[in-house]
């Protein structure tokens, strides 16, 4: 495939390598520009798993130890991921142009957190509506009568796998009463938007998917 010699000169030049031993990024480089392949797809592919071990496979964390060959050449000997189910989560906005929040307890940090509305996928859920309208209704007992899919977030990317899926739902009404777990002690917290984009701002909101589903919302308000 790479066999032409004077289109591989001219795209080593192009590509600014003027010596034509330059290892495997000058290798990407020329799959790049004349093949027309995808550079990150191209990363990926060049990553090795030599090993794999799951050390914990529970349903609501995962956690794998790989053996990784670099595309260098190095090894990773333990690098480790770590799965938790998709979640969805909720920027419920009244008809008077408040959103709600919810302020709890986190014992794995040990603070008090002030999120958007948001759940996990239970086991067989696929739909991440379905989720976002059961979890809004059993954190704050409010449901919505106008939904919009934003997609999803990832969370942190150099070990978590799982995704947060954001929805803006618009003519919240409260319809019931909590129906927390066990586990769940949540209060609510009604505040007009422009006021959480500022909790954002100073930092009174700090947890990435609700910093980030917030600021979505007021841009697409404005």
């Amino acid at each position: 495939m790479l066999n032409d010699a004077t289109g591989f000169s001219k795209i080593m030049i192009a590509a600014g390598y003027t010596d034509l031993r330059c290892g495997i990024e000058g290798l990407a480089t020329i799959i790049r520009y004349k093949y027309k392949l995808d550079p990150y797809k191209i990363r990926r592919m060049s990553w090795k798993t030599l090993e794999s071990d799951i050390l914990i496979g529970a349903f609501h964390v995962s956690v794998r130890k790989d053996k990784v060959e670099l595309p260098d050449g190095s090894v990773i000997e333990d690098f480790y991921t770590v799965t938790i189910p998709d979640a969805a989560m909720i920027c419920a906005l009244t008809d008077k142009g408040d959103v709600l929040l919810k302020s709890e307890y986190r014992y794995a940090i040990g603070e008090e957190v002030i999120e958007c509305p948001a759940g996990m996928f239970e086991p067989g859920e696929t739909d991440p509506l379905e989720v976002a309208r059961r979890e809004l209704l059993e954190e704050t007992g409010y449901t919505a009568s106008d939904w919009t899919y934003l997609g999803p977030t990832l969370e942190s990317t150099s070990k978590l796998t799982n995704r947060m899926h954001l929805f803006i739902a618009r003519g919240a009404v409260k319809t019931a009463s909590q129906q927390l777990d066990a586990n769940e002690h949540i209060d609510v917290i009604r505040v007009p938007l422009v006021e959480a984009v500022e909790m954002v701002m100073d930092g009174r909101i700090n947890a990435n998917s609700t910093a980030h589903l917030i600021l979505r919302a007021e841009k697409m308000r404005a």
